[in-house]
């Protein structure tokens, strides 16, 4: 199958129960969209027949396209490709689970994000929930695969296979789990027709705690508090609220929610605000970083397969082992790396840009030899490793960034796949790849030396 109607396939980005979801360019204009496929799994054609997975199918369609709201995935148009219905929606590049790098093996620690990013995704969330609920729909299946990410950090829910309308029962089949384990609130899982609004906001505590802390909550083990100097004993309480067993005893629903998580960031803001002033009075310690060693790669490669992790020297959530320990002077408009003998842009592209246009941009700066010098190029993936350090937490947010941080994704010269290349998260501290005709910022990069 090449083609889907009139769009022509470009990849498969991924499949559930009902339906496969698929990178798709339409005609004439080269536009990307996302479309989803009536594809069902044969166990669950097995449990509920061909004529009501299509139903569901069609209604999820028709539920997007009653919703108009900047956090919810839209859909751009609906039809039938040999007799299977399908929808097109919007193309993103990146998800919530892809920030995180959650795997299939749930319990597994991820990436924790940085409190302000964190909250921006949780608090975006419930705005969207808050929309889902107000027209009567139960999502039922928030987990961060299903938040979609845009290119200016807007979440998108997505997935509504499992939603449920006001009143309407989703099945009768005695024992049917809906949702996702470790996701889904008690009630969802005992009984998937009693699931209420309240259900949502129990799975987007579980998020935000993984988002804060890199860790599904456990009730018996330690508080959210006890992992992260951003977060005090408020948080904890927020945290038994919205994760309570009893879902009357959570938010009474999703503007109650993101109120209280509001006050906590305003909490955070002053509680930093101070430690920052107490910071600016403070003599910091002396730095001894390792001696000056230049990355391994300078051309370009093509790095895949079950050992890239090992030759980018990577550990199981793609961020450098051991960290590095940049040594960062800025110099005008390039900032110097004493550790790698690189020069870097300060800033970078003011736009986000595919791979092909980033290697454009930075030929155009080699070629009118920006800042007074030459040389610059797209960094390999080892040269951009080489600036990954962890994430700020709390006190660290008050040190000045060396860079611009309005160019937080960065293309590196380096492809995974024919189709796929390597970027940085410089946020997070960690490697990841992207569809070449996915947007991110450049940082060109040169050999101290090449004058």
């Amino acid at each position: 199958m090449r083609r889907i109607g009139r769009y022509r396939i470009r990849g498969l980005l991924g499949r559930g129960g009902m339906g496969a979801v698929y990178k798709v360019e339409e005609p004439v204009t080269g536009r990307i969209h996302a479309l989803k496929l009536l594809a069902p799994r044969p166990f669950l054609e097995s449990l509920w027949g061909r004529r009501e997975i299509e139903r569901r199918f069609v209604a999820e369609a028709v539920a997007l396209a009653g919703l108009d709201h900047p956090n919810i995935a839209a859909v751009r148009g609906f039809g039938r490709s040999k007799g299977r219905p399908y929808f097109l929606m919007d193309y993103f590049c990146r998800d919530l689970g892809q920030v995180l790098g959650e795997s299939d093996r749930v319990e597994e620690p991820t990436r924790a994000l940085p409190l302000p990013r964190a909250t921006g995704y949780a608090l975006q969330t419930l705005e969207g929930l808050a929309r889902l609920h107000h027209a009567g729909l139960v999502h039922r299946d928030i987990k961060p695969f299903n938040l979609l990410i845009s290119g200016e950090d807007q979440v998108k829910i997505t997935d509504f296979g499992l939603s449920r309308t006001r009143g309407a029962p989703f099945s009768a089949l005695p024992g049917l789990k809906v949702g996702s384990p470790y996701y889904a609130a008690p009630e969802q899982e005992d009984d998937p027709d009693s699931a209420g609004p309240r259900a949502d906001l129990y799975s987007l505590g579980v998020t935000l705690h993984r988002m804060l802390t890199g860790l599904l909550p456990d009730s018996q083990g330690p508080k959210p508090s006890e992992f992260s100097p951003d977060l005090d004993h408020a948080w904890d309480d927020f945290f038994l609220r919205i994760l309570a067993p009893d879902p009357a005893e959570r938010h009474r629903d999703a503007a109650a929610a993101a109120a209280e998580l509001r006050v906590l960031v305003q909490a955070w803001r002053r509680r930093l605000e101070r430690a920052c002033r107490m910071a600016a009075h403070a003599v910091p310690p002396p730095r001894h970083a390792p001696g000056a060693t230049a990355p391994q790669t300078r051309a370009p490669l093509r790095i895949s397969g079950r050992h890239a992790r090992e030759l980018l020297g990577l550990d199981h959530l793609w961020r450098p082992e051991p960290a590095p320990v940049p040594q960062l002077e800025r110099q005008g408009g390039v900032v110097h790396d004493a550790a790698t003998g690189l020069d870097w842009q300060t800033g970078g592209s003011p736009y986000a840009q595919d791979w092909h246009e980033a290697h454009a941009y930075a030929r155009h700066l080699h070629q009118t030899s920006y800042a007074g010098r030459d040389g610059w190029r797209l960094p390999t993936a080892q040269e951009l490793a080489s600036l990954l350090t962890p994430p700020a937490r709390f006190a660290e947010h008050c040190e000045t960034p060396p860079f611009d941080p309005a160019q937080r994704l960065l293309w590196s010269a380096d492809r995974r796949t024919f189709t796929q290349a390597w970027f940085a998260d410089l946020e997070l501290g960690a490697l990841s790849w992207a569809d070449t005709t996915c947007p991110r910022h450049v940082r060109a990069v040169r050999m101290a030396q090449s004058r």
